[in-house]
């Protein structure tokens, strides 16, 4: 455990201390590295079995039928400068999203290329989905950055950590003028499993939405505005959250279709459902537990090589109604699948 690798080491265990004391840390301030690109760090839990699972494998080609309607895998990334009449950042509670004014073809390519810049590798891509998933990567901002460490600046900078993990799910989804683009958080922290802090594991934590929010802005800077517009966009957002009430086995959204299905699919995607198909004619995403999670969704759905259902049926113009349904199309029902729509309620809210 790298908690234990860095502590055992009495000498440098009391200086990191010192330094962690006379940091001057700004909250604001990113700078990620990827496990892939940087020093050897012990990945989250769940990682390892993502790869060998081929239902994860989202860089599938986009067949005949669908390059009309999805992105395209082989789309050319060529610059994109817009103004800032061109994007605006609308809000539903604490979620954020990205509008734009042009087609899926020209934003998608530069999704990679951003994620790169700001020290992401990249996890999975698919353009059939609209969805680009990066890599766990530490924020090394967050390290401290007085005392030891600031004598011995980058020599032995790989022996500190900070113990947390994050990555970042990005998806677009068509509208009529254009597209949104929606960021959702994952992170996990390394926590100690005993009182004498001889072992360590890995957790989840909180999503943060402050950093999905940082990253919309900094997309909006590499679309092409300059900072001040970009955080003007930001600041003059107007929250259109909606009532999310929880019916027997249902959740009810008291928004459009067109809304519910844009705000449930991000709010899967913070919960840790994998979207690994959707139907957008039946109004039907597909989705698997993430094996990066260990929490509620793991347990209330078990097998990781199992597809479930999230099924949308408009109750009327304005109230939509959300179900979980298993492989044989049967409505999900029980302790944990309410435990399943108190978590979305509560993330949709």
């Amino acid at each position: 455990m790298h908690l234990n690798k860095i502590f055992s080491i009495a000498a440098l265990s009391a200086a990191v201390s010192l330094a962690a004391c006379t940091s001057t840390k700004n909250p604001n301030k990113i700078d990620y590295k990827s496990q892939k690109k940087g020093v050897s760090l012990e990945v989250p839990p769940g990682l390892s079995d993502y790869d060998k699972n081929n239902q994860f494998d989202l860089s599938k080609g986009v067949s005949a039928s669908t390059v009309n309607a999805t992105p395209t895998s082989n789309a050319v990334a060529t610059p994109l400068l817009l103004q800032a009449k061109d994007m605006r950042i609308e809000k539903a509670g604490d979620t954020h999203w990205l509008v734009i004014n042009r087609p899926a073809e020209q934003v998608w390519p530069v999704l990679s290329e951003f994620w790169e810049e700001n020290g992401f590798s990249i996890r999975s891509s698919s353009a059939k989905l609209g969805i680009l998933e990066t890599d766990w990567a530490e924020n090394r901002a967050a390290l401290p950055q007085g005392g030891l460490r600031k004598v011995i600046g980058k020599a032995l900078d790989g022996l500190y950590e900070t113990g947390m993990r994050d990555m970042f799910k990005t998806r677009i989804e068509r509208t009529g003028a254009g597209v949104e683009v929606y960021i959702s958080h994952r992170g996990m922290e390394e926590v100690y499993t005993s009182a004498s802090k001889d072992n360590t594991t890995w957790q989840p934590r909180a999503v943060d939405s402050q950093l999905e929010t940082e990253f919309l802005r900094r997309l909006m800077v590499k679309l092409g505005t300059d900072e001040k517009q970009a955080q003007t966009a930001l600041n003059n957002s107007i929250n259109t959250a909606k009532a999310v009430t929880i019916s027997g086995a249902n959740l009810i959204v008291s928004d459009n279709m067109e809304n519910t299905w844009r705000r449930v699919g991000l709010s899967l995607d913070r919960v840790g459902l994998s979207v690994t198909d959707r139907n957008y004619a039946s109004r039907i995403y597909y989705v698997t537990p993430s094996p990066d999670d260990r929490g509620i969704f793991r347990k209330s759905f078990g097998k990781l090589n199992e597809t479930y259902q999230v099924k949308f049926k408009e109750i009327n113009a304005n109230q939509i109604q959300v179900s979980f349904l298993d492989k044989n199309d049967a409505v999900m029902a029980g302790s944990d699948v309410e435990k399943v729509l108190k978590n979305l309620q509560k993330i949709m809210k």
